[in-house]
């Protein structure tokens, strides 16, 4: 129960408590002090009332001004708005003794909410009831059990209580370092020899940050790690589950960051200029790409070392050709095939995936042809020279011009022979390559969809059956993930 027995409620002294585990111990301090507020402030208005009934001879109505007793309850409604809109705090009832919401016309006690909104409710309630002004406020890692979105709205509340204060926020999340560049954001760098600055201040129009544009990032990525893989697919991509799945703690100075699909590398030249070949505030990145992610000749330089290690290629298609060895499979069915099972057998598994493949050999030709050849045609240039002075029909005349100089070599590169010969040999390869049973198949035949053709054949979802594939394949020696180990192991060293 509470006990209405106080002092002024706007003058009784917060002591402080530095620590998040004080504040949630503090909460249900905070809401006897609202309450305690409330309460005085319907003191102040019968207190008022009362003076002004006695000084009333005729006992006329009484006016009271609003405006003199503002509604204490106003700041934590307005924050409260901030923070989890549409849900709206209630007026403070002091017979259920606790504080209720609405949201979507039913009422709920503060105490439902869920633990993220509890946390931020107890945190900007208790700084509320403190008001601090001309003060300098430490956040630790303010992201902790928080959603992202409501750790920025959080910061944001935060910042509108009291006045000039400066907020220090030490933080490894790319999403408040991303939100909080219109500040200052200063990156602590590794140590380096000479005594140099470890505090980098971070600019938004840094050349870095813009070139990280290019792959869907900020650079709040820099708070991840020292070495940042870029690999492709998004957050939610099984490209990084898969990964992650493989290296396990192998290579702990290594975090993966996916950076989107193919496009990744249309801007290669740039990308790698002004991001990968040089450390950023300390932050080394490196690229993994499937093969198909990388034109021919960019792969041709990259072998031959032109980007000094720091984008790789993987050795074969697709991730997932890696999940084609007939012996980690026979493992895989030991645990799920009943006895007797031609699953069982590793010459079974690979005649079932050599049928697949053959399937889609002509679909892996066509690929291999539409890439070749988009690389010999490249970019479509109409840019004429010398534009300035020409008028209207001079400039027509010159950019026509140019169209039919780019049409008659795009012709060229398309022309009908050339095209039939490449498909007939490259798929000529892949078919003596499936009747002589060597290793070129598994390599070259899109990986992606033998495997998950295969999975579905023998009754597992693929991504289960990568699962269960990549436990298996970690027991091994050799692992057919040694490529992919040897890769991360150069990005380590």
């Amino acid at each position: 129960m509470f006990n209405w027995d106080f002092q002024n409620p706007y003058m009784e002294a917060m002591q402080w408590n530095f620590s998040l585990g004080g504040l949630r111990g503090r909460f249900q301090d905070t809401l006897h002090s609202i309450f305690r507020k409330v309460r005085s402030r319907r003191e102040e208005i019968a207190k008022k009332a009362e003076q002004l009934f006695s000084r009333s001879e005729r006992r006329e109505p009484v006016q009271l001004d609003p405006k003199d007793f503002p509604d204490p309850l106003d700041p934590f409604k307005h924050a409260f708005r901030q923070l989890l809109a549409p849900k709206e705090l209630l007026d403070a009832d002091p017979k259920l003794q606790q504080l209720q919401y609405s949201f979507e016309g039913q009422t709920f006690p503060v105490s439902s909410l869920s633990s993220g909104e509890r946390e931020v409710v107890n945190i900007v309630f208790d700084f509320l009831l403190r008001c601090p002004s001309n003060c300098i406020v430490i956040f630790d890692e303010p992201e902790l059990h928080l959603h992202p979105e409501l750790s920025y709205k959080l910061l944001q509340t935060l910042k509108t209580v009291g006045n000039n204060n400066q907020f220090i926020l030490c933080t490894h999340s790319p999403d408040i370092i991303t939100a909080s560049l219109d500040n200052s954001v200063v990156f602590i760098a590794p140590p380096k020899g000479g005594g140099e600055n470890q505090a980098v201040l971070v600019r938004e129009d840094d050349q870095t940050h813009q070139a990280l544009k290019l792959l869907g990032q900020s650079i709040g990525i820099v708070a991840l790690g020292k070495k940042i893989v870029l690999i492709e697919g998004t957050h939610s991509s099984l490209d990084k589950q898969v990964y992650g799945s493989i290296l396990r703690d192998r290579f702990p100075t290594l975090v993966l960051v996916p950076g989107g699909g193919k496009g990744l590398l249309t801007s290669f030249d740039y990308l790698h200029r002004q991001v990968l070949e040089r450390t950023v505030w300390g932050v080394e990145f490196y690229m993994l790409c499937d093969r198909d992610a990388v034109p021919t000749f960019k792969a041709e330089e990259i072998a031959q070392g032109a980007t000094e290690g720091r984008i790789e290629i993987l050795a074969k298609y697709h991730l997932e050709n890696y999940f084609l060895d007939e012996n980690v499979l026979v493992s895989v069915f030991a645990q799920t095939e009943p006895e007797g099972s031609p699953l069982h057998s590793p010459s079974e598994v690979r005649s079932r995936q050599k049928e697949i493949a053959k399937s889609q050999a002509p679909y892996g030709a066509a690929l291999a042809a539409s890439a070749y050849f988009r690389e010999l045609v490249g970019n479509i240039d109409l840019m004429p020279k010398d534009c300035n002075g020409k008028t209207a029909a001079q400039l027509a005349d010159a950019i026509k011009q140019k169209g039919m100089s780019e049409r008659n070599r795009v012709v060229g590169q398309l022309d009908d022979g050339r095209i039939e010969a490449f498909l007939v040999e490259f798929l000529q390869k892949l078919y003596d390559s499936l009747a002589e049973d060597d290793s070129l198949w598994k390599s070259v035949v899109p990986g992606k969809q033998v495997f998950n053709i295969f999975a579905s054949s023998v009754g597992l979802g693929p991504a289960r059956l990568k699962t269960m594939y990549i436990r298996e394949a970690l027991r091994l020696t050799p692992s057919p993930f040694d490529d992919i180990f040897k890769i991360f192991a150069r990005f380590a060293s």
